[in-house]
């Protein structure tokens, strides 16, 4: 029997225009208020109220879909009522609700067609994914397998309901593998740092601590496979000629086909724990992945947030953590950000610098430079301009000098208030971070682990203070 002989072959059309998140917002709603009832019916007057006070608080212009039916598309409208009729008539033109005649004393309802009640089960469980839990299955078989000597039906009451169980079992823990990889996605694409952290823990609260945690302590498979096997064995060798008699009782077949049935069956759930077992290693790997690029993710964003001022501050941070001792600023450096330091002469100079000229030499010597005489007022204040480049010069000498000013009349200071005290001095402020392990120096620094803000550039806290006198060895 095909699918389109039990549904209206019109079903999907709905879910399929225009205005399918609107549908399918209204097929949910109303499957709320049905779900519970004996014929998953609705008032049609109810139904009519449902649809206009989800379309009132959309607020939104629509345009009713043509459904083929002889109705032409109409103009959008705002109106409630007008959009709430056409589309419950749409719906029921299409499979999805049928109208029942109401009784003398009753009114006409809308009822969902039974054959459709399974997908709009799946729309919920797509929207509001329940949470499984795995934890007493195992258990479960264990327990009807070690009592099936004992039992009158020990295929009907154990061997069936023990490969139920262990399919439904596996089937959640597909599930729960291939969530794991929609998460990874997830992550993987255009995310603030929150959003990365909202998503790790609600993949904590709702998948590893609320059940697989579990599964993988108190119900791991581990403590269950031997006994379970020893079990299968125990039927297929003990047990065969009782369960191919209440086989061959309940699934109505020929004796002699019911033992190759049920060594079937008893194969198949011990295939089912093998592949039981390849699933959680898969989930661990998965799940080991998952938490490494969550967390990875959320570092880089943190650190980073992709402009010049988050590029200029990853430079100093990884300069600052790599660079000890003075010598190291005049060794080669082949590191990550080298690129955007490094200046090559094809940079300064042009692609083109040893091109000969467009116009030709001529034999003419070069005249002599001719020096005019100097502005003594601009010449004095180049020459301050010079020593004021050489002060502000990040060098040891003078990140000294700013540390013995700072600490002068004060045993400790944070950066953030030094950068505000000296808002001109920030380079040498920063040069603090990058000497603090020089051997020369006479001040400490100490990470506060925060980061703040000053003139546009965002840095890790740190507080500074006079150098620490180190303990001498007993040997010295």
């Amino acid at each position: 029997m095909q699918l389109f002989e039990l549904v209206s072959p019109r079903l999907f059309r709905p879910l399929a225009g225009p205005n399918r998140a609107f549908y399918a917002e209204l097929l949910l709603l109303l499957w709320e208020e049905c779900r519970h009832t004996a014929d998953y019916s609705i008032s049609r007057a109810e139904a009519v109220w449902r649809a206009e006070d989800y379309f009132a608080a959309l607020a939104k212009p629509l345009a009713l879909d043509a459904d083929g039916a002889g109705d032409e598309e109409e103009q959008p409208t705002r109106d409630p009522h007008t959009l709430a009729v056409g589309f419950l008539l749409r719906l029921r033109r299409t499979g999805w609700l049928e109208e029942q005649p109401g009784s003398y004393e009753g009114e006409a309802s809308l009822a969902f067609v039974p054959e459709v009640t399974p997908l709009l089960e799946a729309l919920e469980e797509i929207l509001n994914p329940r949470v499984v839990t795995y934890t007493g299955k195992l258990y479960k078989a264990w327990q009807l397998l070690g009592s099936i000597g004992q039992e009158k039906s020990p295929y009907e009451n154990v061997l069936r309901e023990v490969d139920a169980d262990l399919d439904a079992l596996n089937r959640s823990l597909r599930a729960l593998n291939a969530s794991i990889g929609h998460y990874i996605d997830r992550l993987t694409r255009n995310r603030t740092p929150q959003e990365v952290l909202e998503l790790f823990d609600q993949y904590e609260e709702k998948v590893v601590a609320a059940a697989y945690h579990r599964f993988k302590t108190s119900d791991n498979l581990f403590n269950y496979r031997a006994y379970l096997e020893e079990e299968l064995d125990d039927c297929e060798e003990n047990y065969l000629p009782q369960l191919a008699f209440d086989y061959a009782r309940v699934e109505r077949c020929a004796p002699n086909e019911a033992a190759p049935a049920v060594r079937a069956l008893i194969q198949k759930q011990r295939d089912a724990l093998e592949e039981m077992s390849l699933l959680m290693r898969e989930i661990d790997a998965s799940h080991i992945r998952y938490r490494k690029r969550a967390v990875q993710r959320a570092q880089f964003l943190l650190l980073s947030d992709r402009s010049s001022q988050g590029s200029v501050t990853a430079l100093l941070r990884r300069y600052a953590e790599d660079i000890r001792t003075p010598e190291q600023l005049f060794e080669p450096d082949d590191g990550p950000v080298a690129k955007h330091l490094h200046l090559y002469p094809v940079q300064v100079f042009g692609e083109k610098p040893l091109y000969p000229p467009a116009a030709p030499r001529s034999e003419v010597p070069l005249r002599p430079v001719e020096t005019g005489t100097l502005d003594p007022e601009q010449l004095q204040k180049e020459q301050q301009l010079l020593l004021e480049y050489a002060r502000m010069a990040v060098t040891e000498e003078n990140v000294a000098l700013l540390a013995r000013q700072a600490l002068a009349a004060r045993p400790q200071v944070n950066a953030a208030l030094l950068a505000d005290e000296y808002p001109n001095d920030f380079a040498r402020i920063i040069g603090l971070h990058t000497y603090s392990q020089s051997p020369h120096r006479d001040y400490d620094i100490e990470r506060t682990g925060k980061w703040v803000e000053r003139g546009g550039f965002r840095f890790e806290e740190f507080i500074l203070m006079p150098r620490k006198e180190e303990p001498h060895g007993r040997n010295e």
